[in-house]
């Protein structure tokens, strides 16, 4: 089953091993994405960086741009990150935010002449730099009334799709499901499937992803520029997640229909009690991801003549270690009627999983060009990622066939992208520049719209001949579907419920530097 235009992001899958796989290989997206370093200069130029030198954020940029530093430098960078979305489901709107202060970018280049004529080469610098490269926090929520169907159907889909038995078993023994007469299609919800729900889906994410590199970056003759880097990134990911539901179970008509033998329709049997039964259904799902990569990029500028750079670099994966702890919890009370304080009976099942495993993200191949005018220039920068060749392997060692599993996986989800930005810089004064930019970025998903783009104005000063203050407003708007559950669409007679959320993130960053 594959639906168009929805990402799917479940927050339980089946309460076996298979959760920590399916939610392993959307972690694989999430952490293959940098969005979020650099220094306020470059991110009012829309992060155009891939012609561009000169700016301590071409140390994780393009190291090439290391080679147009003629004395060394040094800055950091504090940021202000706020997430608002804003969840519409059957009708109803809801909003979220979520702020933090942090420091984005601190680095710090050494300047090395070599030449003191024209020819050859004029200087070798290194640089050090410390970069917050992906953000993960955010609140996403979203409720309304289904009258379409239950996320116990998408439990009975997923007990026939993994053959899970226990799971089947533990749901059965909280009342929740009941065999079909015709056992080969497996099983139906007891929870009304037609009947208005109350449905509630609430996201928590934290974290951050972080990278320390170590680049050099040289000039020969004004006109070629080298560099390369070596980056170590680490980062930590929470993901919190509830589901609610709150609905009426079936009447013994509802379910004679699809078993006229079920022991729920006999009154002298006690699951007869859990007909026209109000209930309050819970799913809860945390999982905590930490790792560890490494990774180097090349990069090159080249200058044809005095007005105009060419840049391009060749970014390696990331090879990183990830250790990941899932937990799960499905609980229901039900009630004599709404209005009831305490519940008749309830039941609960539980899943903990760990697991470990090696996460390699794809090649990364940009292309830029800036024009430089009397008081300004323009920089555009193109990138290729090729997301369907994420791979994942399991840390315990070589499994031929599951590596091919985890390889169709990502090829069946993502595809490439290519990634867009532009931004131009003015000189205002002899002292004061004045900087715009926007973005692009490509589609991921292979099965799901996800328009993706951001906008930036920003200015910078010089203090002093030697202290410098730069300042930059980034504002991200991320539109896309979503659904809490999947159900086999052709089976149960209607559509899987979707949410729209309309995400807008907005950074505000300030860098202060020294030349020395």
């Amino acid at each position: 089953m594959r639906i168009k235009n929805i990402i799917f992001t479940s927050l339980f899958i089946s309460g076996v091993s298979m959760s920590a796989y399916s939610q392993s290989v959307n972690n694989g997206l999430i952490f293959s994405q940098e969005t979020n370093g650099g220094t306020a200069r470059f991110k009012g130029l829309g992060n155009a960086k891939t012609a561009l030198g000169g700016d301590i954020s071409s140390i994780t940029g393009n190291p090439a741009g290391l080679g147009f530093f003629g004395q060394s430098d040094i800055s950091i960078t504090f940021n202000y990150d706020n997430a608002a979305n804003k969840g519409t489901y059957f009708g109803n709107s809801v909003s979220k935010n979520k702020g933090r202060f942090g420091v984005d970018h601190a680095g710090v280049v050494f300047h090395f002449p070599k030449n003191e004529g024209y020819h050859g080469w004029q200087n070798f610098n290194i640089g050090i730099g410390y970069e917050n490269t992906n953000r993960f926090s955010n609140h996403v929520r979203y409720e309304g009334v289904n009258p379409d169907n239950t996320i116990v159907s998408a439990y009975a889909d997923d007990i026939v799709q993994f053959g899970d038995q226990a799971f089947a078993n533990s749901l059965s023994g909280m009342k929740l499901i009941e065999r079909f007469a015709d056992t080969d299609k497996g099983y139906f919800p007891i929870t009304g499937e037609f009947g208005n729900k109350d449905q509630i889906s609430d996201i928590l994410t934290t974290g951050n992803s972080f990278k320390t590199s170590l680049a050099f970056g040289g000039n020969y003759n004004n006109v070629f520029y080298i560099g390369g880097n070596i980056g170590f990134t680490s980062f930590i990911h929470e993901n919190s997640a509830q589901f609610s539901e709150y609905g009426w179970t079936k009447d013994a008509a509802a379910v004679a229909a699809d078993n006229p033998g079920s022991n729920f329709i006999d009154p002298t049997h006690p699951n007869y009690d859990f007909l026209d039964a109000n209930y309050e259904m819970l799913d809860d799902y945390y999982q905590r991801s930490e790792g560890t990569g490494i990774d180097f990029k090349i990069g090159a500028i080249y200058k044809p003549t005095v007005d105009w750079n060419i840049g391009a670099t060749i970014t390696s994966p990331t090879w990183y270690t990830v250790d990941q702890y899932t937990e799960s919890y499905i609980g229901v009370d039900y009630y004599d009627n709404e209005n009831a304080e305490e519940a008749f009976d309830f039941g609960e099942t539980a899943f903990t999983d760990d697991f470990s495993y090696r996460l390699i993200t794809p090649w990364k191949f940009g292309l830029g060009v800036s024009k430089f005018f009397g008081r300004g220039l323009i920089s555009a920068d193109a990138e290729y990622v090729n997301y369907s060749s994420i791979k994942i392997r399991d840390t315990r060692g070589p499994n031929s066939s599951e590596d091919a599993l985890w390889d169709q996986d990502f090829k069946d989800a993502y595809r490439g992208a290519v990634n867009l930005r532009v931004g131009g810089e003015y000189l205002i004064t002899n002292t004061v520049s004045g900087r715009a930019g926007i973005n692009y970025f490509g589609n991921p998903y292979k099965n799901a719209d996800n328009k993706q783009y951001s906008g930036s104005l920003g200015l910078g000063t010089k203090l002093t001949n030697t202290l410098y203050l730069d300042l930059a407003v980034v504002h991200l708007i991320n539109d896309y579907k979503v659904s809490p559950y999947l159900i086999d669409e052709g089976f149960w007679g209607s559509a899987s419920p979707v949410a729209d959320i309309k995400h807008q993130r907005t950074n505000v960053v300030l860098t202060l530097g020294a030349k020395f």
